[in-house]
């Protein structure tokens, strides 16, 4: 007879299974392409524990995205309050910032090389029902750098900031898409390397006169959920 502990970690590993097997197949075919059955069957384990665990597809979606979105959200986050704290008052470089953004998802990247993809897709191209959550979950995360940002470099306008943010996002998608094919993705020395030239890359971008001033823009319909004074 199996022990309550031993029911645990066989629940556990069934879980864990059938997330990095839903993450590999919704990164490759979408969410429409991958059915619960072939995933239960791809996974090993039969499709009423999948059933079980998550109820729907849709859940086992959400669950299989969220599930390092909001750590390396946090992550960043940790990190630009670490710099802010660092700073005493001060604005933050724009160097300490773009590394505060970039850091995190790039090393899951390197752990779980089949997130970017499917990060791209929600992104680019999500499901109807992952619209409106990521609507409410990428201010969260992006907004405090947009507000860094802004302290850092008043002359830009926040429209201009928020839709430069959304460049960088891009930046580290597609790196991280081809790094994932790249045999020296093990080696620290070459990643970090990697990183800090984006970080430059970037940060020459974000430091750059908008070749229109900030009352010529035309609307760009980025939400208003900070000012340049919040946190």
């Amino acid at each position: 007879m199996k022990t309550r502990r031993n029911k645990q970690s066989d629940a556990s590993t069934t879980t864990e299974s059938l997330l990095n097997t839903a993450e590999r197949l919704f990164a490759e075919y979408g969410y429409d392409g991958v059915g619960m059955r072939a995933l239960a069957d791809e996974a090993g384990v039969n499709l009423g524990a999948t059933t079980y665990h998550y109820g729907s597809k849709e859940k086992l979606y959400i669950e299989t995205v969220m599930r390092r979105f909001r750590p390396i959200g946090e992550e960043r986050i940790k990190l630009l309050r670490q710099a802010e704290k660092a700073a005493k008052g001060k604005p933050v470089p724009v160097e300490t910032i773009v590394d505060c953004m970039l850091r995190p998802p790039f090393m899951t990247v390197l752990a779980h090389p089949y997130f970017p993809a499917l990060l791209a897709r929600n992104l680019f191209m999500p499901p109807p029902f992952m619209q409106e959550f990521l609507a409410k979950e990428l201010p969260t995360f992006n907004e405090p750098f947009v507000a860094a940002l802004a302290r850092t470099l008043p002359n830009l306008p926040l429209e201009v900031l928020r839709m430069r943010d959304m460049f960088a996002g891009g930046v580290i998608l597609m790196v991280s898409r081809q790094l994932g094919k790249m045999p020296m993705r093990s080696n620290p020395t070459f990643c970090e390397f990697v990183i800090k030239e984006m970080v430059t890359f970037i940060t020459a971008g974000l430091r750059t006169e908008p070749p229109i001033s900030g009352s010529d823009l035309p609307p760009m319909g980025f939400p208003q959920t900070l000012s340049a004074t919040t946190g």
